[in-house]
């Protein structure tokens, strides 16, 4: 089939006798008019025959096809869509070069974590492209040398919706106990040990420009942590009724940076949170004065420590030990009085 390929400001356009693809820059969207309902068009964001079609929602409406992207098109990245033998290529414009795009922090922000770290999370200065992160990103021994796949390589980037939060998975294959890649391989962090996790600066952002400069965070392993959170450890420092001042929860380990910005919330009370300390403390600062009397902090089960932990659940049971409770409540509550 002869394709007809025309560039225009709004979107691209391939049309044949039967067949027209036309992708909206402005919103996305991809069109293929004059066909049935039936699923055949898949977007992609590259042109690398291996790489998964993207996620989103399809639509059919008189004769026209329409898929629509779970996330932003990012300028820079060459999308390509197919719909049975036809295909497009279209990329949103460059925008003006600014300033350089950082890695600005990493979290956990501990110098020290277990040696069944479950995940980390880096974030950017602003939005980055998809695809093509795995060589760029590497995790160095003390003495040098790179950790052989230390990372769960997954072609679905675990980006956040606005492309400025990745999170990295170390292989929980070499966590768990038992199980044949921490058998055959070993566990990627060795206690004792020191390690440094280098992004090199030629990771690029949605403008398809290089980072700044290379980033490197260098963290030393403690022995693995395989015990449930216990909330009975927690402090609870409680303000002052009529006071705005903020409601502190002590943590007896670092718990995971994410699940912290929505796993906990006062009930009935509105307000702000921070956490810091690496990770050991939240702070709620409630938008009107505290009214005396009792509070309930509602706490959600999905809550983790850094080695997938949650609350009354270890991530992972050594395979001889029995599990004699099960955990099926979504939330529990933590009480405390203003007074």
């Amino acid at each position: 089939m002869k394709l007809l390929l025309v560039a225009a400001l709004l979107g691209l356009t391939c049309s044949a006798a039967d067949v027209s693809i036309q992708a909206d820059l402005a919103t996305g969207a991809v069109h293929v008019a004059n066909v049935s309902n039936e699923p055949l068009l898949k977007v992609y964001a590259g042109t690398d025959p291996g790489l998964p079609a993207m996620s989103g929602a399809y639509s059919w409406k008189e004769g026209t096809l329409t898929f629509t992207p779970r996330y932003p098109l990012v300028a820079g990245v060459q999308y390509k869509a197919v719909y049975n033998t036809s295909s497009i290529l279209f990329a949103l414009p460059q925008k003006p070069a600014g300033p350089a795009t950082r890695l600005e922090k990493m979290y956990p922000s501990s110098a020290i974590l277990p040696a069944n770290q479950l995940k980390l999370y880096l974030e950017f200065s602003q939005p980055m492209a998809r695809g093509g992160i795995w060589s760029h990103i590497h995790l160095l021994r003390d003495d040098g040398k790179a950790v052989e796949l230390p990372f769960l390589e997954i072609d679905q980037e675990l980006w956040s919706p606005d492309q400025r939060r990745l999170t990295v998975l170390f292989d929980p294959g070499r966590i768990k106990r038992g199980v044949t890649p921490q058998v055959e391989m070993g566990e990627v962090l060795e206690p004792g040990r020191s390690y440094t996790l280098l992004v090199d600066r030629e990771l690029r952002d949605a403008n398809n420009q290089p980072l700044a400069e290379a980033f490197r965070h260098q963290f030393r392993v403690a022995p693995s942590l395989r015990e449930g959170i216990d909330l009975k450890k927690w402090i609870v420092t409680a303000p002052k009724a009529g006071s705005t001042a903020p409601l502190e929860i002590g943590f007896d380990r670092p718990l995971d940076w994410a699940l912290l910005q929505h796993t906990l919330q006062v009930k009935g009370v509105a307000g702000v949170t921070a956490i810091d300390r690496d990770e050991m403390r939240w702070r709620f600062t409630p938008a009107q004065p505290w009214k005396s009397g009792g509070h309930e902090l509602v706490v959600d089960m999905a809550l983790e420590d850094l080695a997938g932990n949650r609350i009354g659940r270890p991530f992972d049971v050594d395979l001889f030990e029995r599990v004699t409770e099960r955990i099926t409540a979504q939330t529990t509550t933590l009480r405390f009085d203003v007074r």
